[in-house]
């Protein structure tokens, strides 16, 4: 079963009740047309953007995580994200590639004897006095 996740990016202009029924119709699709399993539809809220897209500078982000094991979900999925139009952007990944290779890498650096969580220790002697010149 593939693992995917979609980010989808939605203008600031959209009242709350809009943006509920949009996850909501966005959880049932993704079940019920789509063919997904495990479908969590979470809204993450208005951000601003590093840079203006479609002349806004901010909106809100939706996160979809599902699993499908059809091999046009996605395809399906964005082709309905593409006519609606108040969706600015979205983009779709597969977390199981993601996942495999995140795995892979912790294994190799246990072999090493490195651990991928343990940050190593930053001297930070002398950083106050450098603070304290600039007042």
């Amino acid at each position: 079963m593939k693992h995917y996740e979609t980010m989808i990016i939605v203008p600031p202009t959209v009242s709350e009740s809009e943006l509920n029924s949009m996850v909501q119709s966005f959880s049932e699709d993704l079940k019920s047309r789509h063919g997904a399993s495990e479908a969590n539809v979470q809204v993450w809220g208005k951000r601003t953007f590093a840079y203006p897209i479609q002349k806004f500078t901010e909106g809100y982000y939706i996160l979809c995580d599902y699993r499908s094991e059809k091999e046009n979900t996605v395809s399906e999925f964005e082709t309905r994200l593409r006519l609606s139009e108040t969706i600015i952007r979205f983009m779709t990944i597969r977390r199981d590639i993601e996942e495999k290779a995140e795995e892979r890498l912790k294994k190799k650096l246990l072999k090493r004897g490195k651990s991928g969580s343990v940050e190593e220790p930053v001297d930070y002697e002398g950083f106050a006095e450098e603070e304290s010149d600039l007042d």
